[in-house]
């Protein structure tokens, strides 16, 4: 027979009174039931762990030398049950999220901050970084979900989320500046202030473009800096929308590119198979809500 808690927890409420009736009322059973639990412990364990006596229960020495451990086991136990309540009613959890500094800048603060005032004592960590290194913290499990673009893996689980597009960004005396929308061929000839080679950005550009490249005055990695850049004259930019709010200074226009490889998926990025905590469900679940409102 298999040792259970209420197993352990005869025992030691036995060790306690010292008297199988007093041991049995406490652990509110019939003492015939408490009796068959011990007898059946210690035929399990194959030594006796109390003396009977005819007024007094004493534990034998085997007996004595379990108790600390039956007291630790179940105290571990009941911590451990506590836990996972704690985690099943989100009163305790981290998640822990990558996500493309545009996103982190603009478009998750308002989540996050409801996701917090809802529940205050789970901790949310925001890793803002690029889409690559965004996927690697998943792929190392070092984050629960990334939210970034990303195409079909057997690496990952990818969910698409939020519909993106690009814009063309200029200053208003730009050559550009008068067009309804953009096309590809319109772009040939200009000069750009360019994502470095990293950024998601540049990489869909350059797919986009190929078996064109487009000229680079500049290539940055911060998008503030391609916004000053651009207002300064020093080129122009392709920018997704979920970044565009970085541009908006009274001296540039932004145009929409019409070319449907213009467009891409923010998606939320798992491990392949790996089924998200009750944290970073509730998490997700919110971050749909808000995104698709």
């Amino acid at each position: 027979m298999e040792i259970s808690t209420r197993h352990l927890k005869a025992f030691l409420a036995l060790a306690e009174k010292k008297n199988f009736t007093r041991a049995a009322e406490a652990s509110f059973l019939s003492q015939p039931a408490f009796s068959m639990l011990i007898r059946s412990l210690e035929q399990s364990m194959g030594v006796r762990l109390f003396d009977r006596g005819t007024r007094r229960v004493e534990l034998t020495p085997e007996g004595r030398a379990f108790e600390l451990s039956a007291a630790r086991l179940l105290t571990e136990f009941d911590g451990a049950l506590a836990e996972i309540k704690d985690l099943a009613a989100l009163r305790k959890g981290q998640v822990t999220i990558a996500a493309l500094p545009s996103l982190s800048a603009r478009h998750l603060p308002p989540v996050i901050a409801e996701f917090k005032l809802a529940h205050p004592q789970l901790e949310l960590v925001l890793r803002d970084i690029t889409a690559d290194d965004c996927l690697d913290l998943v792929r190392r499990g070092r984050a629960d979900i990334a939210l970034t673009p990303a195409a079909e893996s057997a690496e990952f689980d990818v969910e698409p989320a939020w519909p993106d597009s690009f814009f063309l960004v200029c200053p208003q005396d730009h050559a550009l500046a008068r067009k309804k929308r953009v096309q590809s061929v319109d772009l040939l000839g200009h000069t750009f202030i360019q994502q470095d080679r990293s950024s998601s950005i540049r990489q869909q550009v350059d797919a986009v473009m190929f078996p064109h490249r487009l000229k680079a005055a500049m290539e940055v990695s911060n998008m503030a800096t391609a916004a000053g850049l651009v207002a300064s004259g020093v080129g122009i930019a392709i920018v997704p929308a979920v970044a565009v709010f970085y541009f908006d200074r009274p001296n540039l226009v932004r145009i929409p590119l019409s070319d449907p490889a213009f467009t891409r998926d923010i998606c939320i990025v798992r491990q392949k198979g790996r089924q998200d905590s009750i944290a970073t469900a509730a998490f997700v679940a919110l971050l749909k809500k808000r995104w698709t409102a």
